[in-house]
């Protein structure tokens, strides 16, 4: 038979529980606060107002998609044209100024130089 002291006891062991073991669920596609640069270096927004995007590649055509809406090269997005689509990067032309905004701010790509695999040794034929 379950008393009500034990029950009490749970309640008390789960709400401890939950009160420690608690952590908030950060978006896995958004990059951590650590990763923002600050200054001169600082890669520039979206205009203001516009979720975050992303760059898909459609029939062989870039497209910057922001929302549910597809925006290709020419078109404008805000106050600013969109002049050049990469796979990483967006070029945004604004009151006659290019800027060029990173998908992913903060991370360099570089060619990494290839290394040709050992060969195993093969075994003797019987």
């Amino acid at each position: 038979m379950i008393s009500h002291r034990n029950i009490g006891i749970g309640a008390t062991l789960a709400l401890f529980l939950v009160q420690s073991g608690a952590q908030v669920l950060r978006d896995p596609t958004t990059p951590p606060p650590e990763a923002a640069m600050s200054g001169a270096n600082a890669t520039p927004k979206l205009p203001a107002g516009l979720p975050t995007s992303t760059i898909i590649v459609r029939d062989g055509k870039p497209y910057l998609v922001v929302g549910t809406r597809l925006y290709a090269q020419g078109q404008t997005l805000g106050q600013a044209r969109i002049e050049r689509i990469s796979e990483t990067e967006v070029w945004l032309r604004e009151g006659g100024v290019l800027r060029k905004v990173s998908q992913f701010p903060g991370i360099v790509r570089r060619a990494v130089k290839s290394t040709p695999l050992p060969s195993t040794p093969k075994a003797p034929n019987d």
